[in-house]
């Protein structure tokens, strides 16, 4: 009977000292289901809200790591859209005809400066050493000079789908299509004149009136002629031909304009019975060939009047070119605030809902401490009344034995 009396005893009292000490340990850590035995449905919701938690800090490191990308990738445009309007004011420069033969070269040093401008642009890398217009290929420098100066594209347009919110993913990758994707001239057409020119006039293009027509001829192959004449009367006259087709004639006047498979051109200057103009559908040209072949016009601009003619086309069509490439940096700007936007949505709507799982975690496991204070008081005073008692029935029990 003592045996078991005392054996008793001791596993009320460990009992109560290891719920005293569960209770310490909950005030300790405020958490009251430390583990599944305690609450199983309460630890497993609170499991998944963490769960849910770390998925949402892991797409939050995403999300910083786009707006860092297409950052880079903004302010780039940015600057690129920049330093072809000075290639523009340049060109310009020249067209309009205030500058002197002695300044072509400086000029044209200028652009060539412009044009590594551009270059280091479109390199742009992170901090991470990343290339920011190599598509998938982040890796790899994009934009390589060969040593004849033309410009190469080493990365791809491939996609990298990225999660930035729960169920949602966006384009993190951006490629070097807003550095390629222009047409030479204006889009539609390309203009070159004839090297054998002797008259002082330029054929470029001022418009379209019709749409359908003009992407009709930039989609073809067969360019057309337009050269001039002069009448017996001395009137100057034109004629455009493709192949064996007459597409227009008539008279020729500076200041006038006239109409080619839907696209409008502009005469000005006066040109030589002889001369001739060749349109051509619009091709595929790098912002960097565009770029270098206006250095190149104002590194050769000629002396006479039908040089600085060839000079003035080559530039006036380049200019086409140029407002091509500032819409193409400006709609490549606008996409990437699109996706921007997306992605502060999506960091938006994570932290509302972290916080909401956070609320849920600890509406589930939290310990509430008044509670648990009371309890500590109450198992203490228990305890200390059990360890008297047991002294008071220990004492009588040896008393027994006298």
């Amino acid at each position: 009977m003592q045996t078991t009396f005392y054996t008793d005893a001791a596993q009320s009292f460990t009992s109560g000292e290891a719920s005293l000490q569960t209770l310490e340990q909950e005030l300790a850590t405020g958490n009251a289901v430390p583990n599944a035995g305690v609450n199983p449905a309460a630890f497993i919701g609170a499991a998944a809200d963490a769960n849910d938690i770390s998925q949402l800090n892991a797409e939050d490191g995403n999300q910083t790591s786009v707006q860092d990308t297409l950052g880079l990738g903004t302010s780039a445009l940015d600057e690129a859209s920049t330093v072809l309007d000075q290639v523009q004011q340049i060109a310009l420069e020249a067209i309009n005809g205030t500058v002197d033969g002695s300044e072509y070269q400086a000029l044209s040093e200028q652009v060539q400066q412009n044009l590594q401008q551009l270059l280091a642009v479109a390199n742009t890398a992170g901090n991470n050493g990343n290339y920011v217009f190599a598509g998938t290929a982040a890796n790899t420098k994009p934009f390589v000079q060969t040593a004849g100066g033309s410009v190469n594209y080493m990365g791809d347009d491939g996609l990298s789908s990225v999660e930035v919110s729960p169920g949602i993913t966006i384009n993190a990758a951006l490629s070097g299509a807003p550095f390629l994707g222009g047409f030479s001239g204006d889009g539609y057409a390309s203009v070159t004149a004839a090297s054998a020119n002797t008259g002082a006039a330029t054929f470029l293009p001022v418009g379209v009136l019709n749409a359908a027509s003009a992407s009709a001829f930039q989609r073809a192959s067969a360019p057309i002629t337009v050269s001039f004449s002069t009448t017996a009367s001395g009137k100057e006259t034109y004629l455009a031909t493709q192949g064996s087709a007459t597409l227009g004639s008539g008279s020729a006047q500076p200041g006038q304009d006239i109409t080619l498979d839907g696209i409008q051109f502009g005469l000005s200057g006066t040109p030589s019975a002889g001369d001739s103009f060749t349109v051509s559908p619009a091709r595929p040209q790098s912002v960097f060939d565009l770029v270098q072949t206006i250095q190149n016009a104002l590194a050769s601009p000629g002396t006479t009047a039908a040089q600085r003619a060839q000079t003035t086309q080559v530039l006036g069509n380049a200019l086409s070119g140029i407002t091509q490439y500032q819409g193409l940096f400006t709609s490549a700007n606008a996409r990437i605030g699109v996706v921007l936007q997306t992605v502060s949505n999506a960091g938006t709507a994570n932290a509302q809902r972290s916080t909401s799982d956070q609320t849920d975690a600890a509406n589930l496991t939290s310990a509430n401490t008044p509670d648990v204070l009371t309890a500590i008081d109450e198992q203490t005073t228990a305890l200390q009344a059990a360890l008297q008692a047991f002294g008071m029935t220990e004492g009588l029990s040896v008393f027994n034995y006298l």
